[in-house]
């Protein structure tokens, strides 16, 4: 570590940002109630009928019975995500406010690290109780300049600058051992905080048994195009429901990088571990956020807070989008690995339904082959219940996204269902192969 001195740089003038009331206006538009409580009925009538139409399908498995069996174990589990995430609550506000360090580790984000750094100050976290590191992980843009003009208009700014790049693991493992602070909030350098974002996230950790805690984020970018407008869907989806219900006991299974805290004693407990982590026998640097959250989730609680808000840019373009979806892949693959043998110590609930989130895409391309290819080409016939499965799984939480936020384009989960089916469920053994790539799969990234 060298201690280096730069031609100060003055301060960038950056674009006015909208007003935070306009911001969660944007975001969240309150649908009529009568809407409201007439998309909850059906949603809720639909998934039971999803559930009563498997079920008394089941004397007719034997026509397709891999298929079948699929379809109904998938539906269970999605309806088992519905259900315990209605008694999800975030951890309430208890005057809780500890000292902070926010860490941004990144690579070729030229565009949009000068905005993230400016939105980490004026979120609102008292000055006293915070600290902000940056590192530049080789990058080959001008995100250290950047960072540098950032730094003019906040002095006590600590920028770090690997002259080559070195890995995500990396940048978030330096910027862990310089900071000061008892929590750690990680953020992208194109994740943007709403104010009262960190003070929010920070609540759940007067309870000591949590070591991390996941804040909500959503599509800054979202009316872009059709691929970002079904990135939004899926984001809240993944969020409001399947994290909220793995937090009702404690076992959110990944911290995003986008927005999430740590306690750092935890993370230092866990650092070597981290670090030298093995893929087919070979050390190197794989370590990720999926993979840190694993290791701290064996000891502790993992939260998910739905009040500490963020946006974040999605990919605009479907190669980036390609790229990223291969690097989170990789990243749960390498999760079943590290995670197995210690989840099912956990509570049954949340034991079951990791195996099963982690387990099911593994063998669901050969299920699809076998319900949309195979047997229509036997017997000229689709396995009805498997499309009947997927249209209603798809149409109920496209429909929830437009009861919680109001945004007109609920129907871009059928996109994402389409595109998945279609494409990006091979990505799964494309994953496997490639399992000990180190990149940072990202649109800047290697």
């Amino acid at each position: 570590m060298e201690l280096s001195h730069f031609e100060m740089r003055p301060p960038r003038a950056l674009p006015p940002e909208d007003d935070h009331a306009e911001r969660l206006h944007r975001l969240y538009r309150k649908p009529p109630r009568l809407l409201v409580a007439l998309l909850a009925l059906i949603s809720t009538l639909l998934l039971a009928f999803a559930v009563y139409f498997q079920v008394n399908n089941i004397e007719h498995y034997y026509y397709a019975p891999l298929v079948n069996v699929y379809s109904l174990i998938v539906g269970v589990f999605i309806v088992s995500r519905f259900l315990l995430a209605a008694f999800y609550t975030p951890p309430p506000r208890v005057g809780h406010r500890p000292n902070v360090s926010v860490l941004i580790p990144c690579m070729n984000e030229e565009a949009s690290i000068g905005r993230s750094i400016e939105r980490i100050y004026a979120e609102g976290y008292p000055a006293e109780h915070r600290e902000v590191i940056v590192v530049n992980d080789g990058s080959t843009d001008n995100t250290l300049e950047e960072m540098l003009h950032a730094q003019a208009a906040h002095p006590k700014l600590v920028v770090v600058d690997f002259e080559h790049n070195r890995g995500l693991c990396y940048g978030m493992a330096y910027s862990s051992l310089l900071a000061r602070g008892e929590i750690m909030v990680f953020v992208d350098s194109d994740t943007f905080l709403m104010p009262g974002a960190v003070e929010k996230l920070v609540q759940g950790f007067i309870d000591p048994t949590v070591a991390g805690i996941a804040g909500h984020t959503d599509v800054e970018n979202a009316s872009t195009n059709v691929l970002t407008k079904m990135q939004d869907v899926r984001y809240f989806f993944s969020y409001r429901i399947m994290k909220a219900a793995e937090s009702v006991h404690g076992t959110v299974s990944c911290l995003p990088g986008c927005f999430s805290a740590y306690r750092r004693t935890c993370v230092l407990h866990v650092m070597d571990e981290w670090m030298n982590e093995k893929v087919f026998g070979q050390s190197g640097n794989y370590g990720d956020d999926r993979s840190l959250t694993n290791l701290v989730l064996r000891d502790y609680q993992i939260l998910y807070d739905s009040e500490a808000l963020a946006t974040t840019i999605a990919p605009e373009k479907w190669g980036v989008y390609t790229r990223q979806q291969a690097r989170w892949m990789r990243s749960s693959m390498r999760g079943i690995v590290s995670a197995t043998p210690f989840m099912w110590r956990k509570h049954p609930v949340p034991a079951l339904s990791w195996y099963a989130m982690m387990l099911l895409p593994i063998i669901e391309p050969f299920i699809m082959v076998q319900a949309l290819i195979i047997k229509p080409l036997q017997e000229g016939l689709v396995t009805t219940s498997y499309i009947f499965g997927i249209s209603i799984i798809t149409l109920v939480w496209a429909l929830y996204h437009l009861q919680k936020t109001g945004r007109s384009h609920w129907w871009a989960g059928f996109v994402f269902t389409l595109t998945y089916i279609g494409f990006y469920s091979w990505q799964v053994y494309y994953a496997i192969i490639t399992m000990a790539t180190k990149g940072w799969g990202t649109r800047g990234g290697s």
